[in-house]
């Protein structure tokens, strides 16, 4: 691929993979985190490739610790046995695992320099809860209920992705020779230290900057769609689009959700309940396109946006059912004649 995301989604692999190889050799690795890996490891070739790589780094001795097994389900040729070792005195085990954990930090180290491996990994989930996490540059970011980031801090560069249904502002500690990056799978966001919030669902990715400046670029900017925001601007890309919708808002509105606030700014329907769903227990999904385009505005408590959606047909032309399958639908009131 010869996109500008490419980096940034090997970086993430690798940040990725590394996190599996450490959680995979740790006593407390649970059932559902060995089952999460599977899933991982199967979901994109690259992810087996990088693994397996990462996997040859912290097996550089087949003396390191078997007592935890690695997860062999998944790949297509098993990792060898162990051979058979005499028993060893207290002392003997004690040198190997130094000289084991010498040789590994060196790999790695060198792994580091040459820019593809990260010195630090850290993975944060916001559940329920909103939740501050303060990364390994110095950098702090609020996470929004529901939210998860993986942050990877490379050698020249910084690179967070924030999973889909997530919400999370950013406060980048300033670093010209290392910028921060922020992927989703609708686009990115470069920097080099700002303050900034970054918001994502299955289908776009809503930007809106405070402090400094930021590039905002679709998943594959191989046409140069990137958008260069002062603050108080807004990007918007919808997947599929053509180009990044810019606006000029009031940046204070876009982190009201920090203290439990949404703040809906005569926003179409269609642009305001994908906002809304991510706080409900049941997502709503507008039916056709006159509802889409009513208008709708106000300040709302993100713990009882469920009352503001039961009041839409009182205050517009719109009613409430359930399909077919049993989904709430958001349906014009309209007569067709």
């Amino acid at each position: 691929m010869t996109s500008s995301s490419a980096p940034l989604d090997d970086d993430r692999i690798s940040a990725e993979a590394a996190h599996w190889c450490a959680r995979l050799h740790d006593a407390d690795c649970s059932a559902a985190e060995r089952e999460a890996f599977t899933r991982w490891f199967a979901a994109d070739p690259r992810h087996a490739e990088e693994y397996r790589a990462m996997l040859e780094i912290w097996q550089l001795s087949e003396l390191l610790p078997s007592s935890q097994p690695i997860v062999e389900a998944p790949l297509a040729a098993p990792l060898r046995r162990p051979r058979a070792h005499r028993p060893r005195s207290g002392r003997r085990v004690a040198a190997i695992a130094a000289g084991v954990l010498v040789a590994l930090g060196a790999a790695w180290s060198a792994g580091w320099s040459a820019g593809w491996l990260p010195s630090r990994v850290g993975y944060y989930a916001a559940q329920p809860a909103p939740r501050e996490v303060r990364l390994a540059d110095g950098s702090t970011v609020e996470l929004n209920s529901g939210s998860q980031l993986i942050f990877a801090d490379f050698r020249d560069r910084r690179s967070a992705w924030l999973a889909s249904g997530g919400e999370a502002y950013f406060q980048v500690a300033h670093d010209t020779l290392q910028p921060f990056s922020v992927r989703t799978d609708n686009g990115s966001v470069r920097v080099t230290g700002t303050r900034f919030n970054v918001w994502t669902d299955d289908n776009q990715m809503l930007v809106t900057l405070l402090e400094g400046s930021v590039v905002v670029s679709p998943p594959d900017d191989v046409d140069g769609n990137s958008a260069q925001l002062t603050p108080g601007m807004q990007a918007r890309y919808l997947r599929g689009s053509q180009r990044i919708e810019l606006a000029q808002v009031a940046p204070a509105g876009a982190i009201a959700w920090i203290e439990g606030k949404l703040v809906l700014d005569d926003l179409s329907l269609q642009a305001a309940i994908p906002l809304i769903n991510r706080y409900l227990k049941q997502p709503v999904r507008i039916e056709d396109t006159e509802a889409a385009a009513l208008r709708i505005g106000g300040i709302y408590r993100t713990d009882d946006l469920q009352a503001l959606v039961d009041s839409l047909p009182k205050v517009l032309p719109v009613e409430l059912r359930k399909d077919s399958a049993g989904r709430i639908v958001l349906a014009s009131r309209y007569v067709q004649l």
